[in-house]
C-alpha cells in the first residue's frame, strides 16, 4: 500500500496565534473603558420642592473639579458652592456617543444629596437627612455635564397654627460646562 508523505502542520499554528489572540481582546471584567471626564466644571445647581402646597425653584452657582481614578469610567472630585460649601462627588462614566452616560454614586456624605449644608439651610423645614437614596444620572456631551435625579422627602409646614407634614418631592438638577 502506497504511504502518504505528511504536510507540515499549518493549523496549529495557526489556531494557537487566534487564541492568544482572542484571549487579549475578550471580555473584560472591569468594563468598557471611557473617554476622560477630567476638569473643572462651573455650573448651576437647580433644586425643585414639589407638594400640595408649593412649587419652588432654587438655583445655586457651583463648581466641579472632577478627575477620573484611572479604573475604567471610575471619576471623583468634589463640588463646591459659592459660598464655600464642598463635599464628594464621585461616579461612573460609561461609553457614548458624544461623551458618555454619568452616574453620580456620591454627593456629599451618603446618601447623595441628602448632607449637603446648603441645602440642608435653604431647606430647613424638610427631612433631607430622612429621604430615600437619590439616583443622580445623566450624560456627559463633549464638555457639558448634565445630570439629575429626584426623591421624596417628608416637609413640615405651619397649617392654621399646627405643624403638617406634607410629602415632597425633591428634583435636583446639576449642569456645568467644562472651563
Amino acid at each position: 500500500m502506497p504511504r502518504c508523505r505528511s504536510r507540515p502542520r499549518v493549523v496549529v499554528p495557526a489556531l494557537t496565534i487566534l487564541t492568544a489572540w482572542a484571549a487579549c481582546v475578550s471580555y473584560d471584567p472591569t468594563g468598557p473603558s471611557a473617554r476622560a471626564i477630567n476638569g473643572v466644571y462651573a455650573g448651576q445647581i437647580v433644586t425643585i420642592l414639589t407638594n400640595d402646597l408649593e412649587v419652588r425653584h432654587d438655583t445655586f452657582a457651583v463648581t466641579l473639579a472632577l478627575r477620573d481614578s484611572a479604573y475604567r469610567g471610575r471619576f471623583e472630585g468634589y463640588y463646591r458652592f459659592a459660598d464655600g460649601d464642598s463635599g464628594r462627588v464621585d461616579g461612573t462614566l460609561y461609553p457614548g456617543a458624544g461623551g458618555g452616560r454619568v452616574k453620580v454614586s456620591h454627593f456629599g456624605p451618603w446618601p447623595p444629596v441628602a448632607h449637603v449644608d446648603d441645602l440642608k439651610l435653604r431647606y430647613s423645614w424638610c427631612g433631607l437627612e430622612g429621604m430615600t437614596p437619590m439616583y443622580i444620572e445623566g450624560e456627559l456631551r463633549s464638555d457639558s455635564l448634565l445630570v439629575d435625579g429626584q426623591s421624596p422627602l417628608s416637609c413640615s409646614y405651619l397649617v392654621n397654627g399646627a405643624a403638617v407634614e406634607h410629602e415632597t418631592m425633591l428634583e435636583f438638577r446639576v449642569v456645568g460646562g467644562r472651563q
